[in-house]
């Protein structure tokens, strides 16, 4: 009997103890977390897609749909490209400081806040703009925006602010050099545009250490302007975002958008060598055509990688797409003359679908599906920045369903009669030359 009551006592004890730590973890989260939002279902309402330039010459695109949150990105248009030789590496470090605090608040109380209303956040940069990406309980939307806006409009307190976070922006330039397949991608774009373009440059240009916080600063005031700012947002009208923007956006000092046009594609070759254990990596890319035009592209693109797939090469496809400009290709990998054959057969297929396209109902349906499930999903507001930041309607921009056969078999056509841009990475020695490889195209 006084074994059975021990084993009792320990049962009781266990259970009791289990439930104090989840009442402890309850408070716990209650004190960390103090949101009174309402997760009940909100009534269905039709999805509308607006877009406004408000005060000063932001620009507002916004998906109002049924949702319990809401997602935003506040864009400062002018990456990497912007940077001048002074300046390289500001978008990549004020991306990094884009949540260290102000001159209004410190960094300290502004994640504080954005985390007491339950927000998620991060901030990236490319080539083309520094992003604020931002999702938020629908309830929580208002108090979030008015202090991403607040944190866009002021630049930090202090440069040493700056200078500490050199050490944490350096990986992203260590993941870079990491990172071979992305390297080739940035010597076919140099191939594609000229090395000393805004899109050719790569956006790892340039030495941290060199930057000063002055030369940061210099560069942020220049671009951190309401005419160079642009948010898309999911999930809230245009109606309640400008209620709050009315509020907020005379915070952000007035000031041109950042001037920029299409760039030719002038198509030449990058070979660098380096060790990558005796691997050839190699790029070939196409220009891709602006807005209708473009379409057929991305099928005939969905058909290269299906193709190269179902060969089971050592290559992929890919879409680059920026504001003005856009390319398609494909990365291949492997012993010097295995890419060599990897590249006839690209070519070969490209001219087999300029003489007689195949069906491409199922690949155009595929790709359509995509588009909306991301610009309905979690990569909706990416979807509504990247056609507005293009001048293109965020609705019927991925609907490929209008495309024709025809319209693909001329896309490769064209794309044979171009100058491809062509780059090399890793064992140079062996790889097809750029004359080689324009001769295989005719």
């Amino acid at each position: 009997l006084d074994c059975m009551h021990g084993k009792m006592l320990c049962r009781l004890r266990a259970s009791t103890s289990a439930v104090s730590k989840a009442r402890m973890a309850t408070l716990v989260a209650t004190e960390e977390f103090p949101i009174k939002a309402s997760l009940s279902p909100k009534a269905t309402t039709a999805t509308v897609i607006k877009s406004n330039t408000v005060e000063g010459g932001l620009q507002v695109i916004t998906r109002d749909c049924t949702s319990s949150f809401v997602s935003l990105k506040f864009a400062v248009a002018g990456g990497s490209s912007a940077e001048t030789t002074n300046t390289r590496g500001s978008a990549n470090l004020l991306a990094t400081a884009a949540f260290a605090g102000n001159t209004n608040r410190s960094g300290m109380e502004l994640v504080h806040h954005l985390e007491s209303v339950g927000a998620s956040f991060h901030a990236y940069a490319d080539k083309e703009k520094i992003v604020y990406d931002v999702k938020v309980l629908a309830d929580q939307a208002e108090s979030a925006i008015a202090a991403v806006v607040n944190a866009i409009a002021l630049p930090p307190r202090a440069g040493y602010v700056l200078d500490e976070l050199k050490d944490v922006a350096q990986l992203e330039y260590n993941k870079f050099a990491a990172n071979p397949s992305a390297q080739l991608r940035e010597l076919v774009q140099e191939a594609a545009f000229g090395e000393g373009s805004p899109l050719g440059a790569s956006r790892f240009t340039g030495s941290l250490k060199k930057l000063s916080a002055a030369q940061a600063l210099e560069f942020r005031s220049a671009q951190f302007v309401r005419g160079n700012v642009v948010i898309a947002a999911n999930g809230i009208s245009q109606e309640r975002l400008g209620a709050v923007l009315g509020k907020t956006v005379g915070e952000i000092p007035t000031g041109e958008a950042w001037n920029t046009s299409a760039l030719p594609f002038v198509g030449s070759d990058v070979k660098v060598r380096a060790d990558l254990d005796g691997v050839s990596r190699v790029g070939l890319a196409f220009p891709v055509p602006a807005g209708e035009a473009g379409k057929p592209y991305a099928v005939l693109n969905a058909l290269l990688a299906a193709k190269l797939s179902s060969q089971k090469q050592c290559a992929s496809a890919f879409l680059d797409t920026f504001r003005h400009n856009s390319l398609f290709g494909v990365e291949m990998a492997g012993q010097a003359s295995g890419v060599a054959q990897q590249l006839e057969a690209v070519v070969a297929e490209l001219k087999n679908i300029a003489a007689q396209c195949p069906s491409i109902d199922a690949v155009k349906q595929k790709l359509t599906l995509e588009y909306f499930l991301a610009l309905e999903g979690t990569c909706s507001t990416e979807k509504l920045l990247c056609a507005h930041l293009r001048g293109l309607n965020a609705q019927s921009v991925g609907d490929l369903r209008s495309v024709t056969p025809a319209s693909v078999s001329a896309a490769a056509a064209a794309s044979l009669n171009a100058n491809p841009a062509y780059a090399v990475l890793g064992a140079t020695a062996g790889t097809p030359s750029y004359a080689a490889v324009v001769n295989m195209l005719k």
